[in-house]
């Protein structure tokens, strides 16, 4: 349980990196790569894709959000 625990918490830290489409946070790979078996090591990253995908459209959220700031700034300036 430790374990996921740091591994979370590697793997949130790595939230704010934008990355590549199709890449992933490599905060846990050490992590990944010292599990005991196959399936602990599948169980992780499978928890670091999840943990990844939810960070990435938070990033959309907040893009979209900046670029709807950044036109009602525009508008109000005319």
């Amino acid at each position: 349980m430790k374990a996921r625990m740091a591994f979370a918490a590697l793997v949130l830290a790595a939230c704010g990196c934008r990355e590549p489409a199709g890449e992933h946070s490599h905060a846990a790979d050490e992590l990944i790569a010292r599990a005991k078996s196959a399936k602990e090591r599948e169980a992780l990253t499978r928890v670091r894709d999840e943990v990844d995908a939810a960070a990435r459209a938070r990033l959309r959220e907040l893009d979209a959000e900046i670029a709807r700031l950044e036109r009602e700034n525009a508008a109000l300036r005319k």
